[in-house]
């Protein structure tokens, strides 16, 4: 009987394990916060599902969350800005936070290298009439 029991506890202690890794998992993102965002000395940045697109060439998963200073997204390697060359990932540092200005759709993302702030606009193309 106390080898059931242990089984049907052991059975049940890998579900729940299982069934909170796949919720936390699933990046904490509306879809209202997609989007392209733009800063002339650095580039694009595209959120969209969980990703972050750096200068249509390299891609990182992020999730987003909330601190007593504002929103922001938590890349899974670091990205910073490299003087004349734009945003760079370094998995060998720690992450920093991308400072978002509002949720849901966010017009501006902030990345600051140092004391530097580079802000990032969200770009919305024009519509051609």
């Amino acid at each position: 009987m106390r080898r059931v029991v242990s089984i049907v506890i052991a059975a049940a202690g890998t579900v729940l394990l299982v069934g909170s890794l796949l919720i936390l998992r699933k990046p904490v993102v509306d879809a209202g916060e997609a989007g392209l965002f733009a800063n002339d000395c650095c580039g694009t940045v595209k959120l969209a599902d969980g990703e972050m697109l750096l200068n249509d060439q390299q891609t990182i998963s992020y999730t987003v969350a909330r601190d007593a200073d504002a929103p922001y997204i938590l890349p899974r390697f670091d990205v910073g800005i490299v003087a004349d060359q734009g945003l760079d990932v370094d998995g060998t540092r720690s992450v920093r936070k991308l400072r978002l200005d509002r949720l849901p759709a966010p017009t501006r993302l902030t990345l600051y290298e140092g004391s530097t702030p580079y802000v990032f606009e969200r770009w919305t193309p024009r519509r051609r009439r």
